[in-house]
């Protein structure tokens, strides 16, 4: 019985007009074709997802060779700002102060005044050191790990790290320190940026080897357009201002979101 349903099958195939056979053979290019771009799409996000920080941490290594190797030893003069001493950490010829202490180990934090600003370097170049700290707490809200700023928010400059916009302040210097990172692929650096806190702390470190504490006000989302947030004075307190910016939301880049942090408070 089985064998003379299949026979009723196969002849019944054999008559099927000719334009039931073009339309199964569509079918079955479609299906081939639905197959390949899924498998082009899987390796895509492997690729976006695991190659690109592979190559974002080599250039992070890079970067650090690099900044470690062009910092200048301190002046006495170099550790003050507008007569203050500044917190900064020890250079490479001199042993660490008191105060050369982070603020988040009890010591009292400097940043109050307006630094002389080491000069803009070459695009793609190193900037300074970031690190992001929350007092009382053992885990950095945003990175572990330090992060080092190159010059420039190109495409190329982003896939190494986060990147200074060319225009706005250096370090501790008057005006914004505005910088750019990715919030997904490429190391994705500022994946976490949303955890900063009011209070949380931002701390830059700059070619002179000086660093400068930030702390975080507010953070906000806007439009990709609204360009006032890397102004000199986007919170129009007249304080030196760090103003860090991803894509928002996760995986899109529809909107903003900025992290806006002030020097000494």
């Amino acid at each position: 019985m089985t064998q003379q349903l299949e026979a009723e099958r196969t002849a019944a195939a054999r008559q099927r007009a000719p334009g039931w056979r073009w339309f199964d053979r569509l079918l079955s290019a479609l299906g081939w074709l639905l197959i390949a771009l899924g498998t082009l799409i899987i390796l895509y996000l492997i690729y976006s997802l695991f190659f690109t920080n592979l190559q974002t941490q080599r250039a992070q290594h890079d970067l650090a060779q690099r900044w470690e190797s062009q910092i200048v030893p301190q002046r006495p003069a170099d550790a003050r700002v507008d007569g203050q001493v500044e917190d900064v950490p020890a250079a490479p010829d001199r042993p660490a102060r008191p105060d050369d202490a982070s603020p988040n180990e009890g010591e009292t934090p400097a940043r109050t005044g307006v630094a002389r600003p080491a000069p803009a370097p070459a695009t793609g170049e190193p900037v300074a050191k970031i690190e992001f700290v929350r007092p009382g707490a053992q885990a950095p809200p945003v990175h572990e790990e330090p992060l080092y700023i190159v010059q420039g928010v190109g495409t190329e400059q982003l896939q190494q790290g986060p990147g200074h916009y060319p225009g706005t302040s250096m370090p501790g210097a008057k005006g914004n320190f505005a910088v750019a990172g990715h919030r997904t692929t490429y190391g994705a650096p500022f994946y976490h940026l949303d955890q900063l806190g009011r209070g949380d702390r931002v701390r830059v470190t700059d070619a002179r080897g000086r660093r400068f504490v930030y702390t975080v006000r507010t953070q906000r989302v806007v439009a990709p357009s609204d360009v006032w947030v890397i102004q000199p004075d986007p919170l129009e307190t007249g304080r030196p201002t760090l103003t860090l910016t991803t894509c928002h939301p996760r995986f899109s880049a529809a909107e903003r979101l900025v992290v806006f942090a002030e020097l000494g408070r």
